[in-house]
C-alpha cells in the first residue's frame, strides 16, 4: 500500500512538473523576441498574438514614449495577415469591424488618393497592381517608396527589402511600399537616411515632405518588422506630447535595434495617421492617442486608406 501511494505521488510530481515546464516554454516562447523586459508590459492575445506596450519616464535613450507592438507569428498556424484597402478612406476601427475575426490592425503606408502625391506609391493586392511609381528621382517624393514588404495571398509570408526602380520583375503576389528603410538584412540604415545632427540647416523653411525635415524629427510613428523567424511586427509611436514625444527615424531604428534586434524594417505613414487597434480594448480598440483631435486621447483617428490587421 504504502509503494503505491509513493508511485501515485512521484506519477502526480512529475506530471505537474511537466505541465510548469510546458508552461514555462510557451511564456519563454512568447517573451523571446523581446530582448529588454524593463518598462514593457506583455499580453498574450493568442498564443501566436503577442501586444508589447513600451512607456518609460527615467529610460536615458528613450524617456517620455508610448509604443505599442504587435507580434504575428505565422508559423502557429492559427491566423493570417489582412492588408485592406479603401479609396473612400475610413478610420482603423471601421476597417477593424468590417475585417471578420480580427484581432490587431494598424494603419497601413502613405496616401495613394492625393491630389499632390498620387504616383509615389506601389500597391499590389492578389496580383493587380492598384497604384504604380511614376514620379522621377528628382521629385520631392522620390524617397516615399524606398522601400517595401512583399506577401503571399496567404498571409503568412513576409519580407521588407529596398524597391527596385520596375516594380513589374517583383514577382510577389501583394507590394506595399513606404519609407524609409530602417533596418535590412540586420543593418540599421535608418541610422542614416535622414540624421540631421551636425547640418546647419533650417528644417523650418524645408518642405514639409522633404526627407530630412518629415523622417529628421521627432513624430509619430508607424512601421513594419519581419524577425529572424518570420514574425511580422506592427509598430506604432506616439508623439507631439510631452509624454509621448515620438521619434524621428534614426531614433525608431535605434529602439527597434535594442528592443527586437528585427531581420527588416520599414517606416510607414506616421503623423495623425498613427494608429493602433486591439479588439476588445475600450473605449474604442484604439490603443494609441491618435492626434488629429489634437488631443491625448483614443478619438483624434484620421481617415486612412489602407490598414493592416491580424486576424
Amino acid at each position: 500500500m504504502e509503494n503505491s501511494k509513493r508511485l501515485f505521488m512521484l506519477v502526480a510530481a512529475t506530471a505537474i512538473m511537466a505541465c510548469a515546464s510546458k508552461k514555462t516554454l510557451i511564456s519563454s516562447t512568447n517573451d523571446a523576441e523581446l530582448l529588454e523586459r524593463k518598462d514593457w508590459r506583455v499580453d498574450t492575445l493568442r498564443k501566436d498574438v503577442i501586444w508589447y506596450h513600451y512607456q518609460s519616464a527615467t529610460d536615458p535613450e528613450f524617456a517620455n514614449q508610448n509604443i505599442n507592438v504587435v507580434s504575428f507569428d505565422p508559423k502557429a498556424k492559427l491566423g493570417n495577415a489582412v492588408l485592406t484597402y479603401k479609396k473612400e478612406k475610413d478610420s482603423l476601427s471601421v476597417f477593424a469591424s468590417k475585417i471578420n475575426g480580427a484581432m490587431a490592425g494598424i494603419n497601413a503606408t502613405y496616401f495613394i488618393e492625393k491630389k499632390d502625391s498620387a504616383d509615389y506609391m506601389h500597391l499590389r493586392l492578389k496580383g493587380k497592381d492598384i497604384q504604380q511609381v511614376k514620379v522621377s528621382k528628382s521629385s520631392i517624393y522620390w524617397w516615399k517608396h524606398q522601400g517595401m514588404m512583399v506577401f503571399n495571398n496567404e498571409g503568412t509570408q513576409f519580407d521588407i527589402q529596398f524597391s527596385p526602380e520596375d516594380f513589374s520583375k517583383v514577382k510577389s503576389e501583394n507590394i506595399i511600399t513606404g519609407a524609409p528603410m530602417l533596418i535590412d538584412n540586420y543593418k540599421p540604415v535608418g541610422l542614416i537616411f535622414a540624421d540631421t545632427s551636425g547640418l546647419k540647416l533650417d528644417l523650418k523653411k524645408l518642405h514639409y515632405e522633404h526627407y530630412l525635415k518629415h523622417q529628421g524629427v521627432r513624430h509619430p510613428r508607424t512601421a513594419i518588422a519581419v524577425t529572424r523567424t518570420g514574425k511580422l511586427l506592427l509598430i506604432t509611436v506616439d508623439g507631439r506630447n510631452a509624454v509621448a514625444k515620438g521619434m524621428s527615424a534614426k531614433e525608431l531604428t535605434k529602439f527597434l535595434v535594442r528592443y527586437f534586434n528585427p531581420k527588416a524594417a520599414m517606416n510607414i505613414d506616421g503623423g495623425g495617421s498613427t494608429m493602433m487597434w486591439i479588439k476588445g480594448q475600450v473605449p474604442n480598440g484604439i490603443v494609441n492617442y491618435p492626434t488629429d483631435n489634437k488631443k491625448f486621447d483614443h478619438y483624434g483617428q484620421r481617415r486612412v486608406e489602407t490598414a493592416l490587421f491580424i486576424k
